[in-house]
């Protein structure tokens, strides 16, 4: 398993939150998703054998949230 945290830039409330949780956890190999209004970021658990970093952000991309950097 690896974590990865990714910046939401544009997730400002808990409802954004939880369309980033929903996008992410939709991820094939996903297992474990942490939202952070305070820092708008979204740590995510996942195998990595059953996906990588850019699925996890072309899944956020589709659910209309821009990923910016570290």
């Amino acid at each position: 398993m690896v974590t990865e945290k990714l910046c939401v830039d544009d997730m400002q409330c808990a409802g954004c939150a939880g369309r980033v949780r929903t996008a992410l956890m939709a991820v094939p190999g996903v297992v474990k998703v942490i939202t952070s209004l305070d820092d708008h970021t979204a740590e995510v658990t996942f195998n990595e054998k059953s996906t990588n970093s850019r699925a996890l952000v072309v899944a956020l991309q589709g659910a209309d949230f821009h990923v910016g950097e570290k």
